[in-house]
């Protein structure tokens, strides 16, 4: 008798979970947009879809965050500078990245990582400082990357998606490695 019952449980709960992973009613097709600091890239213009035949259904409410889910969390390994060698025969001019230059290479390509913040954000509302940190080498190219968030938009796929994204950042070639820290605003 026990093991009927524990299987009709067990089959109850099952179609549950399934109709919650493939519903998803916490969803709302009306999500926050993200902004990056200091005018870095254009203005977002989030599309409201519409069901078929231009009906919406009732809108779901977006879901509650807790504590935990607004605790910033990091992602990815520590990053420091690789160790330099003074050649006083060689006249290269490497240098670090000047501010102006990091500035420009995130404003061309800030729209992917704000695009994974909205992906990521699934509904929720969140007023929150995202964090990238990138080890770029002095041929410009995005070596290592260090993500500070929320912890929700790290459960949401937030890490993978801007670590990606970052990894296409190119960054003028100086001849050294630089630590570029590029802040994102969440509302």
């Amino acid at each position: 008798m026990r093991f009927w019952a524990g299987l009709a449980t067990g089959a109850v709960l099952g179609a549950i979970l399934t109709w919650l992973a493939m519903a998803r009613p916490w969803r709302s097709e009306d999500k926050p947009t993200a902004q990056a600091p200091a005018d870095a890239a254009p203005e977002l213009a989030v599309s409201k879809k519409k069901g078929k035949r231009g009906r919406r259904g009732p809108e779901a409410p977006a879901p509650v965050l807790s504590a935990s889910d607004r605790e910033r969390v990091w992602r990815g390994p520590a990053l420091s500078l690789p160790e330099r060698s003074v050649d006083l025969g060689n006249d290269s001019e490497a240098r670090p990245l000047r501010p102006d230059e990091i500035d420009d290479a995130m404003r061309r390509s800030a729209q992917p990582i704000m695009t994974c913040i909205e992906t990521a954000l699934a509904g929720a509302e969140l007023s929150s400082e995202v964090e990238l940190e990138m080890l770029v080498s002095g041929a410009g190219a995005v070596q290592k990357v260090r993500i500070g968030a929320p912890r929700w938009l790290m459960a949401h796929g937030f890490a993978e998606c801007a670590s990606a994204a970052a990894r296409r950042v190119r960054f003028p070639g100086t001849g050294a490695a630089t630590i570029v820290n590029a802040p994102f605003h969440v509302d």
